[in-house]
């Protein structure tokens, strides 16, 4: 569902599958997930509560934004599947830890960063590894973010 609030289009999947909630006397989706807020709501049927998990990371709004835009049926499906949080788990681990590895790799390779830090100008090789993050987070966006 796409709901539009003054210019603002916020996409709100919700599960097929229904359940009863005693507190609202009605039928709720069993899942639901909140694109604008990136906001994953389950209904718990053991103690009937609704528990919510929000991310936070850019990469994971930028996915999910991509996502929504071009593949909402892939989005409608994880939802409906429960499977949407272990999607987003894994987006956000996954991306975090190609970053990390990719710097990394870059640290020990780069003779100038080499130099800075065996020279002890660490606020240089500081400067120069946050280069490297955002030249690996464009790289990394690019195969695992925006697909």
């Amino acid at each position: 569902m796409i709901i539009d609030y003054g210019g603002n289009t916020m996409s709100i999947y919700r599960s097929e599958k229904k359940v009863y909630d005693q507190k609202k006397r009605k039928l709720i989706p069993l899942w639901k997930f909140d694109t604008n807020t990136l906001t994953v709501a389950c209904y718990n049927i053991d103690n009937g509560t609704i528990e919510e998990k929000t991310y936070t990371s850019d990469y994971v709004r930028y996915h999910v934004n991509f996502s929504s835009g071009k593949y909402p049926d892939r989005l409608r499906r994880l939802v409906n599947e429960g499977r949407i949080i272990e999607y987003l788990d894994d987006i956000e681990e996954n991306v975090q830890l190609a970053i990390e590895k990719q710097v990394e790799k870059w640290k020990k390779e780069d003779k100038e960063y080499i130099t800075l830090v065996n020279k002890g100008n660490i606020k240089e090789a500081a400067m120069l590894e946050k280069c490297f993050v955002y030249m690996a987070r464009e790289i990394i966006f690019n195969c695992m973010v925006y697909v």
